[in-house]
């Protein structure tokens, strides 16, 4: 995989924000999904003063990304995060969406059927930011809904998703912020990042799933002291990957 610099790294997020205010963004929306909670994700999130499970990082993380996929590529982009509640009408109008923290996601009837036809239709979905055995195990039975008829396979590095734009020779670590800064790479007992994913009939990748892996948290904490600049990077460059070949397929 080719290598930024600290050094470059650091001059390029300097950048950005003056990028951002120098040029039209027009194109590109990112999106994030809004999705019903469980009575455990309530009282969970009750704690962090009641902000929802769907709303972690938003929406530094997408604004941020957004800016380095605008310095990075040819692609123009908007500059705020949109989101939109899965059974909204408007979502339709796009065709690539985030959803982060689908270990407290509990789908109502009508939004598993409405995101199933959103895929179905050509909509690329990208997951990530859920740890551990509970949340892939609540995931798993949400999604069983989404397409019981499909099954949840391995995305392996020779797939075109790795090699697209940056070349990676294999899938990454990249944790978040609370765990880099408890000293580890990993959350809830999830020691081991996978990438998984769902395809359509005609063999186009529909989900792409991150388990024990945080992009989100790479994007907002890039500029962050206490982040290492090493998984900012690395996260940027997936998260670029995987916007580039949603787009393209």
């Amino acid at each position: 995989m080719k290598r930024i610099s600290l050094t470059a790294f650091l001059i390029f997020f300097a950048s950005l924000e003056s990028f951002a205010q120098s040029q039209p963004y027009d194109d590109l929306t990112f999106v994030r999904l809004r999705y019903s909670m469980g009575d455990f994700a309530i009282g969970f999130y009750a704690r962090y003063g009641g902000i929802e499970s769907w709303q972690v990082d938003f929406p530094e993380a997408e604004e941020h990304f957004m800016r380095a996929v605008k310095h990075q590529t040819n692609i123009s982009t908007s500059r705020n995060a949109t989101s939109f509640s899965i059974t909204d009408k408007e979502l339709f109008n796009f065709a690539f969406a985030y959803v982060v923290e689908v270990g407290f996601m509990k789908l109502t009837a009508k939004e598993a059927s409405t995101l199933r036809e959103w895929l179905l239709r050509g909509g690329f979905l990208l997951i990530d930011d859920f740890h551990g055995p509970r949340e892939w195990q609540n995931f798993y039975d949400e999604f069983s809904r989404v397409f019981p008829d499909h099954q949840i396979v391995d995305v392996k590095p020779t797939h075109p998703i790795f090699h697209c734009y940056y070349d990676f020779d294999e899938y990454p670590i990249v944790p978040g912020l609370a765990s880099i800064y408890q000293g580890r790479m990993f959350e809830k007992g999830g020691r081991e990042a996978h990438c998984k994913g769902i395809f359509d009939g005609n063999g186009r990748l529909m989900v792409l799933i991150n388990h024990n892996m945080d992009l989100g948290d790479s994007w907002e904490h890039a500029n962050d002291y206490r982040y290492e600049s090493k998984y900012s990077i690395l996260g940027y460059k997936l998260g670029i990957n995987y916007l580039i070949y949603a787009l393209t397929h």
